[in-house]
């Protein structure tokens, strides 16, 4: 028996396939992916410049959690088709 709140995501994620269609869900895991790969090269980019000029390490947590909710959001809607 599955939770409450995976019963919620499947149904969820059942209603959003058969409201967008599936060429719809393919679109929003083509856009979550490009989202997440520019925020994964911007943090590498960054993080890049800034151990050249200040020889310290500094991460952005905000950017690591966003990358990640955003990469959540690409396996859902992968599981979606």
């Amino acid at each position: 028996m599955g939770s409450l709140l995976c019963n919620f995501l499947v149904d969820w994620g059942v209603s959003i396939k058969e409201s967008i269609g599936e060429t719809g869900v393919i679109i929003c895991l083509v856009v979550f992916a490009a989202l997440a790969f520019l925020i994964f090269s911007n943090m590498c980019i960054d993080a890049v410049r800034k151990v050249n000029r200040d020889r310290k390490f500094k991460m952005y947590w905000f950017r690591l959690v966003f990358l990640i909710i955003v990469i959540l959001f690409a396996v859902w809607f992968a599981t979606m088709l």
